[in-house]
């Protein structure tokens, strides 16, 4: 039951509603009576004296369980008032937004005004312990658990920074994070990141954007990589900045096969410019609805990896005994009708490194932008116009000959790469431009044969391209001392 609750938390979009739904069906009533007779006997007669609400609860799940549906749950008061916090973005605790890790998680991001800035947690920190306790390898969720709490107690947490352990003291508060991130990236390119769509996330999106217009962003980057979803009407709210008046945003099917349609409200004032949108496998709901909208009218292009897939809606319904039950009603198909339920949003431009992904949306807004791409030799880093990137396959040396891993090589310089497995080769994309390097004979550009002496090096299933074969495909690559320097 802890197991389905939580994936179910995690991944959301929701209606709120005050009222049940009246279903047809083969007289529920008989149904009920059973239950309730099956209950009576078990209190009555079973040697464990079995509590109400052990036997309630499992009735409940009971009935949920065989619906096979990972987003259908029960809550508990608690469980609701957690669940809309979760949303929103408010909670008590320390101000800590984390990653999960194989072993312990990473700190990505410390809200401002919080216990953990004050304290001097910084970004990067490895968490290694909570109240004395070591959690390696606890699943992600258990461990916020551990450090929220009341207002005012205390929680203490070892952290790995550097190589060094350091222990620090938090007395957790009421915070309330905001769920958006705004700011100016390279070539006067805004950028706004959207971690869920709470209720307050599309009156922050909208400050956001009028931020960055009055600095006269030149294009608008807006990351929702990682974004498990929130309310229906936010996505709405939020995708309607860049639509036009009346444009449909999306349409939802309920159980009785009554079709609800979401367009753009009359008084919208559409917002214009280049943009792109950043997707990955846990971009969900609302994420989906937002980003698919876009892209169905062609307003941005999306970046990343395919999304999640969550293609269903769920209302939550006060229960007058308690709690709520929160249960897929409908499922939403985006303007042109493409039904995302576990299949998601293919990305117009695939790129799978995450770190690269910010950076590919940037070239792609302003292709004119010469990149310069350094490596060196014996390091895990490589130097993109400016910025420090891990590399997780390094620069080698084969046999006198130096080789750059192909993909990460590729994607930095702004193209798509996939492969071809039926015609055994490469294929590098960008702006109407095609690279193809088969395994075996002479590379193609633009389907002109190029011709060289050097072949793709392959090496624990990575691939490599040779610095010469760099050149040979007219691509500036400069060896200086320990160091590459590639120009696009």
């Amino acid at each position: 039951m802890a197991r389905k609750l939580l994936f179910a938390l995690l991944i959301f979009l929701l209606v709120v509603t005050g009222a049940g739904y009246a279903y047809a069906a083969e007289n529920p009533s008989e149904g009920k009576d059973v239950i309730n007779e099956v209950f009576d006997y078990l209190i009555k007669y079973h040697k464990d004296n079995p509590k109400t609400k052990q036997l309630v609860e499992g009735a409940i799940w009971g009935m949920i369980d065989t619906l096979d549906d990972p987003y259908t749950v029960y809550l508990t008061d608690q469980e609701v008032k957690q669940f809309v916090d979760d949303i929103s973005g408010g909670y008590s605790g320390v101000g800590l937004y984390l990653e999960g890790q194989p072993d312990y998680p990473r700190v990505s991001g410390v809200l401002s005004r919080s216990p953990a800035l004050e304290t001097g947690i910084k970004a990067g920190d490895i968490i290694k312990k909570v109240d004395g306790t070591d959690i390696k390898g606890l699943p992600l969720k258990q461990v916020v658990e551990k450090i929220k709490g009341p207002p005012g107690t205390e929680v203490e947490l070892g952290i790995e920074r550097d190589g060094r352990d350091i222990t620090f003291k938090l007395i957790r508060a009421d915070l309330n994070a905001v769920t958006t991130e705004s700011k100016v990236l390279g070539n006067n390119t805004g950028y706004i990141a959207v971690r869920s769509f709470g209720f307050k996330t599309p009156e922050e999106f909208g400050s956001a954007l009028k931020r960055l217009a009055a600095l006269k962003v030149s294009g608008l980057i807006i990351d929702l990589r990682d974004n498990p979803g929130g309310f229906l009407n936010s996505a709405i709210d939020m995708a309607s900045n860049f639509l036009k008046q009346g444009d449909l945003i999306v349409s939802t099917r309920d159980y009785n096969g009554s079709v609800k349609k979401y367009s753009a409200p009359m008084d919208v004032k559409t917002v214009r410019m280049p943009m792109v949108i950043l997707v990955n496998s846990r971009s969900a709901s609302s994420s989906e609805i937002f980003a698919g909208a876009l892209q169905d009218y062609g307003v941005a292009a999306l970046v990343g990896e395919t999304s999640y897939g969550k293609g269903v809606v769920q209302s939550l319904i006060p229960l007058e005994t308690g709690g709520a039950l929160k249960v897929t009603t409908a499922e939403y198909s985006t303007p042109k009708g493409r039904h995302l339920q576990k299949q998601g949003l293919k990305p117009d431009f695939s790129v799978t490194n995450p770190d690269l992904q910010v950076l590919f949306a940037l070239k792609l807004l302003h292709p004119e932008h010469k990149r310069m791409i350094t490596f060196t030799t014996g390091s895990d880093e490589v130097n993109i116009d400016g910025e420090k990137i891990l590399l997780e396959d390094s620069m080698i040396n084969n046999e006198g000959t130096l080789c750059l891993p192909l993909r990460f090589t590729f994607e930095a310089m702004g193209y798509v790469v996939s492969w071809d497995n039926d015609g055994g080769k490469i294929i590098l994309q960008k702006l109407g431009n095609s690279i193809v390097i088969p395994v075996k004979g002479y590379p193609l550009i633009n389907g002109q044969e190029i011709k060289t002496n050097k072949n793709i090096y392959m090496k624990d299933s990575v691939s490599y391209i040779p610095i010469g074969m760099l050149k040979d495909l007219g691509i500036k690559a400069d060896p200086q001392n320990d160091r590459i320097v590639l120009e696009d």
